[in-house]
């Protein structure tokens, strides 16, 4: 059963362009979260407004800390980069499946914020690569540690490779299998799961989605399968790449 407490905020920082990591102490989430899992972050607001609460991976869990990347892309994003430390929010989780541990090496594909859980797994799994793509230097997450081996990749060269992130995924995989794993927008997770299957390699994803309640109640997250619809928050965050009806997402 997730947890639904009210947690300290310890720290908001900028860590790229309208980007920032937020930093709560948080012992019972922290204790059992897992790289893939999420949680549903409220607002303190006595007129309840924001009303819905907004759902955010997990970007690090240690000493009772829990710490998510977020992008500012809407009011309700705004509102958590203008909290304070001292205050206290409601958080619920750990919420959704994780990633399932790799079976050799692990490949993390990461696109925007997706880097998020990629980071979160770099921290845990020992022989793994993080792919990492943004469209320019302003926009790549200064996170001083990667925790792995990584390739930062941006569209106009600004900052470390150029082109697309999938791009250095066949060459990744062509100096040695692994299990692969992506997260960020839909074209790029699409193309990670086409590259995967063309070696023959496991491949999961981490659907990102708007969601009302966050446990499955509503379906409003509801995504088709080629095993019928999933609800993103219950069923997912995390997919096996090959179940998904990528034609059917909007990207």
């Amino acid at each position: 059963m997730p947890f639904d407490v009210l947690a300290e905020v310890t720290a908001i920082q900028p860590v790229a362009e309208r980007t920032f990591r937020l930093v709560v102490e948080c012992p019972e989430i922290a204790r059992e979260a897992r790289p893939g899992q999420f949680a549903m972050i409220g607002f303190n607001s006595p007129l309840y407004d924001p009303f819905l609460r907004r759902p955010m991976s997990f970007s690090h869990s240690e000493f009772g800390r829990i710490e998510f990347i977020i992008k500012i892309v809407g009011w309700g994003t705004a509102l958590l980069a203008d909290l304070s430390p001292g205050v206290f929010i409601p958080i619920m989780g750990p919420l959704g499946n994780g990633f399932q541990n790799p079976i050799g090496r692990a490949i993390l594909v990461a696109g925007g914020t997706g880097l998020a859980p990629m980071s979160f797994a770099a921290e845990k799994w020992k022989e793994t690569t993080l792919l990492y793509g943004e469209s320019c230097e302003g926009s790549i997450c200064d996170l001083h540690n990667y925790h792995c081996e990584a390739v930062v990749v941006t569209e106009d060269g600004s900052c470390g490779e150029t082109g697309l992130v999938t791009d250095y995924l066949a060459r990744e995989l062509e100096k040695a299998p692994g299990t692969v794993y992506a997260c960020g927008p839909i074209p790029m997770m699409a193309a990670t799961a086409a590259i995967a299957d063309s070696f023959g390699l496991k491949c999961y994803i981490s659907l990102e989605a708007r969601m009302a309640c966050g446990v499955g109640a509503c379906a409003g997250c509801a995504v088709l399968t080629k095993y019928g619809y999933k609800r993103v928050c219950a069923d997912g965050p995390v997919f096996d790449a090959n179940h998904i009806e990528w034609e059917a997402l909007d990207g």
